[in-house]
């Protein structure tokens, strides 16, 4: 009786040794597709102030004088041309 209390005992602890072996890969999965998300929103954090600090540059008085004088020079070019 004695021994078959023992296999018993012993084979529970390997079904919770295999057990926690497994929740912890799968913890270590978890954890790793977690980094990769937060490294991806990281980077869109990035881009995200890069493309605000080119919104501000583009939207300076004196960039958007020049794309409208570019503009206005180009439509009156097609214009000329247009008429010829």
């Amino acid at each position: 009786m004695r021994w078959l209390c023992a296999g018993l005992l012993f084979a529970l602890a390997v079904a919770l040794a295999i057990g926690t072996v497994a929740i912890r890969a799968g913890n270590a999965a978890l954890r790793h597709q977690v980094e990769l998300t937060y490294a991806d929103i990281q980077d869109r954090i990035v881009e995200l102030r890069r493309l605000s600090v080119e919104g501000a540059e583009a939207a300076k008085p004196e960039r958007l004088a020049r794309s409208l004088w570019t503009h206005w020079h180009a439509e009156a070019r097609r214009r000329q041309e247009s008429l010829q």
